[in-house]
């Protein structure tokens, strides 16, 4: 099971449509919290399944059996039933954004962990650190609200789940000496969880249009997963090949030389596709990457002297990639989702070639 949270800062705009879109299809959640929707319950009317209040939501796949327990403005309960007959008690929480009012909101945590007996998960912007670790920048933490945030952890017998990439979750977008950095987004389990589940994975998902980044749970997430080392076997044909005449000419080159054996036919094929794919797409593939590792690297370095600018930067020329990744896809698809406007990932690859019911290779 994934759990996705998220302190979208507003979902008004078209632009912060299309990062949650890309964040669903990207990470595949089956679960997801958001915080600071600043939307009303009618405009999640596309959402099948879904709890809504105020500015939280949350929302689920559909074969998921989720029951509501209870909520309020501050966090949504819910009880999903896994596999194996097992029952998670799923939390999404929202610490309120005033310290002075913080107090009510750890109370509320405190009720729904009284009144918990199963294994629970605890996500969201808990508005709030526990030590000076998640803190760079700015003031020093208010040492009472960092005690009183561990109290209720040990009341609650809450583990703080460490990232495994990714640690500050908010950034003010200031520049230079001004640019604050904190850890205000995390996942708490109990301690039955940490045991039950070895494999628990948490990452960061650096985003471009809140200052707030997502923070994903994946109950199998470091489970060691087996890939065929045969290159043939490995080898897949992406069907918006069959579309682009520059495709059909490698393909058909390859195809027609020497020989009738299918295996070496095939390696033939992946082996002419794979520099010319390189070269017509990779490029812009590999550059996004090396931009979202260096929102990375700057949101987790230590130094502050121009990081706000360098960061404003690098998002800008992420956010530009995107859209040109976004048209490259929209050529070759009649989705809903890219006439509307969303981002390139694994999910449009489907839908591009879902309009072809076979591919025949003719020799």
């Amino acid at each position: 099971m994934k759990f996705m949270c998220w302190n979208c800062r507003g979902l008004g705009s078209l632009a912060k449509i299309r990062e949650l879109k890309q964040l669903l299809v990207a990470n595949n959640p089956d679960i997801i919290f958001l915080s600071e929707t600043k939307m009303v319950a009618n405009e999640f009317r596309r959402v099948q399944n879904n709890c809504r209040l105020g500015g939280l939501a949350m929302m689920w796949k559909d074969g998921m059996n989720v029951a509501i327990q209870n909520y309020s403005k501050h966090h949504i309960d819910s009880l999903i039933k896994l596999k194996g007959d097992k029952t998670l008690r799923v939390t999404g929480f929202y610490g309120h954004a005033n310290p002075s009012c913080r107090s009510s909101s750890c109370e509320m945590l405190r009720r729904v962990g009284d009144s918990a007996q199963e294994e629970w998960v605890v996500g969201g912007d808990f508005n709030a650190i526990l030590n000076d670790s998640e803190k760079e920048g700015g003031r020093r933490g208010v040492r009472a609200q960092m005690y009183e945030f561990k109290d209720v952890m040990d009341e609650l017998a809450l583990v703080d789940i460490k990232p495994d990439s990714g640690w500050f979750t908010w950034v003010n977008n200031r520049d230079e000496g001004s640019l604050i950095k904190e850890r205000l987004d995390r996942f708490l389990t109990s301690v039955s969880v940490v045991e039950n589940y070895p494999f628990i994975a948490i990452k960061v998902v650096r985003q471009t249009q809140s200052d707030h980044d997502a923070i994903i749970l994946d109950l199998w997430g470091r489970k060691p997963k087996d890939y065929p080392n045969d290159n043939i076997l490995s080898f897949k044909f992406d069907v918006y090949w069959a579309k682009d005449e520059d495709a059909k000419k490698v393909i058909e080159r390859a195809w027609n030389r020497d020989g009738t054996n299918y295996g070496d036919k095939i390696e033939r094929v992946r082996s002419a596709l794979g520099p010319w794919q390189c070269k017509k797409y990779g490029k812009m593939k590999g550059e996004i990457r090396k931009l979202q590792k260096q929102i990375e690297l700057i949101i987790d370095s230590e130094s502050r002297e121009e990081s706000g600018k360098m960061l404003k930067e690098t998002r800008r020329r992420l956010d530009f990639l995107y859209a040109r990744e976004e048209s490259y896809w929209a050529q070759r698809s009649r989705s809903r989702w890219l006439r509307e406007g969303d981002r390139n990932t694994r999910f449009f690859h489907p839908k591009a070639s879902g309009r072809l019911k076979r591919i025949i290779l003719r020799s």
